[in-house]
């Protein structure tokens, strides 16, 4: 253990260097990570970043690290991992839930609260954090529908609090202040059946596995183009089953490359790229990826 991890556990935080990226990714990609922190709420959130900046160490925060792609070279820096087992609270109808609580985690618990509003969230395999910054959705709902508030920590370590109207939400778009760590928000939901609830998970979880790959992928690769879903685009080009090293465009879902064993980040782009480009060629657009590189 180096200085800086000493540091960070005699914070009473957990640290751990040089883990797997392939573990720390739902695509399973990515070189060695230097550093990886696990705090537990904003206190350690704060003082685990503070540190970093003191040392002058590069960071960055993640959930459960869909979306997401790490470098196969490795990352340098420390890497933030929000807790996926902080205690949901419940008072009503409102529901405050941690940013690294996973949404079919919350799904669940709502479902068994007999709290309907959420149900798209089951299938979902990103974390509530993830969520509230890219407003995800399902079966035309979406985060922002439910969202009260949001507490967060600015990029100069303050305590915020953000309200849907500061975010600009629109589809699967959200306007984050720069530098901000999401750490909790709280939802409002509506009373139901818990039977009535489980029945409507139960089929979007059963429409959903007919209409997405299930190999290894980080999500949504592009963003739509203004109204239109990126996959009309992508459907186009002809290129759906096409493979580059381990990357493959799923033939069930083309806006999903999905990791067919040992695939590589730079494979994953190259194949998006060459998508992109494709789209580009034929319609005169350029998708906008949804998935985020870690640099």
């Amino acid at each position: 253990m180096d200085e800086f991890s000493s540091r960070i556990h005699r914070l009473g935080v957990r640290i751990f260097e040089g883990v797997s990226g392939r573990s720390l990714t739902t695509f399973g990609s990515g070189g060695a990570v230097r550093y990886l922190a696990l705090p537990h709420g904003e206190e350690e959130i704060l003082s685990v970043i503070a540190a970093a900046r003191d040392e002058d160490i590069p960071y960055r925060v993640i959930g459960g690290g869909s979306n997401v792609l790490l470098p196969d070279r490795g990352y340098d820096g420390l890497l933030v991992k929000l807790p996926a087992e902080e205690p949901i609270r419940r008072v009503g109808n409102l529901v405050t839930v941690g940013a690294g609580v996973k949404m079919p985690a919350l799904a669940r618990f709502l479902s068994a609260c007999g709290l309907s509003g959420a149900e798209f969230a089951c299938g979902i395999p990103g974390t509530m954090g993830g969520a509230a910054a890219v407003n995800a959705g399902a079966f035309g709902q979406s985060l922002s529908d439910l969202l009260v508030e949001i507490r967060a920590v600015s990029k100069d370590g303050e305590r915020v609090v953000l309200y849907p109207r500061d975010l600009d939400y629109g589809y699967h778009r959200a306007s984050v202040p720069e530098g901000a760590i999401l750490s909790s928000m709280t939802l409002r939901l509506t009373e139901s059946e818990e039977g009535t609830i489980k029945q409507r998970m139960r089929e979007m979880r059963e429409r959903r596995s007919r209409t997405q790959p299930r190999e290894p992928s980080a999500g949504s690769v592009f963003r739509r183009v203004g109204e239109t879903p990126a996959a009309i685009y992508v459907e186009g080009t002809g290129l759906k089953g096409t493979r580059i090293g381990g990357a493959l465009l799923s033939p069930v879902h083309c806006n999903f490359i999905v990791n067919t064993g040992g695939a590589t980040s730079e494979e994953y782009f190259a194949l998006a790229e060459k998508v992109r480009e494709s789209v580009k060629a034929l319609y005169g657009v350029l998708p906008e990826y949804e998935v985020e590189r870690i640099c």
